[in-house]
Order: C-alpha cells, then structure tokens, then sequence
C-alpha cells in the first residue's frame, strides 16, 4: 500500500513537469553566407520538437538588414545548397519573454 501511495506521488509531481516540458519555447539560429559580403541568419523558433516560425535577417556589409518572418520552417532558395556557417543549440524562452518575440506574436502563438 505505501509503495502504491509513493509511486502516485511520484507520478503527480513528474507529470505537470513532463506537460510543461512540452510547451517550452525554444529557438535557435543558424547562419548562411550570401554574395556579395552578405549573411543570413534564421531564428528558428520550436515547441515540442516542430518549428513553430523562421525569422530570416539579411544583412550587408554595413550592417544594413530586411526581416521577414515565416510561420513553421522556411529556408529561401539562396541558403538550401549548402550548410550553415554558424549554428547554436536551441535556448529556451522564458514564458515571459514570449511576447517580445515578433514572429511568435504575429502569427498568434502567444499572447501579447
């Protein structure tokens, strides 16, 4: 009986844990060479393993950049030949720093 009440216990406490989990924001970057002197970067934002939304940055040489954002995972035709040049590990987002992420706001995955 006790180990019955203690493997319940242990199963309350691990699965909101497990539940949440799930819904941890991340996001993660990866950046392509564009011709001439220029990069992309994309911020590619996920939940549960899918990707959620693509922010793409493009920026010259003189730090001049256009942002587009993209719902679920995009790669423009220029960046699909070859590997990123630079890649970081998915960082989680604190829930309430949700809402200071455009591409999350604009296509209604979180509220402001």
């Amino acid at each position: 009986m006790r180990a019955r009440v203690g493997w319940g216990l242990l199963a309350a406490l691990v699965l909101p844990v497990a539940a949440s989990a799930a819904e941890v924001t991340t996001v993660r970057t990866q950046s392509f060479p564009r011709p001439p002197y220029s990069g992309a970067t994309y911020y590619i934002y996920e939940r549960a393993g899918q990707t959620i939304c693509t922010k793409l940055s493009v920026c010259n040489k003189f730090e001049q950049c256009e942002t587009s954002y993209v719902p679920g995972a995009f790669r423009a035709a220029e960046d699909t030949t070859g590997e990123p040049y630079g890649v970081t590990p998915a960082v989680p987002i604190a829930p309430a720093s949700l809402a200071k992420h455009v591409c999350l706001t604009r296509f209604g995955l979180v509220q402001r």
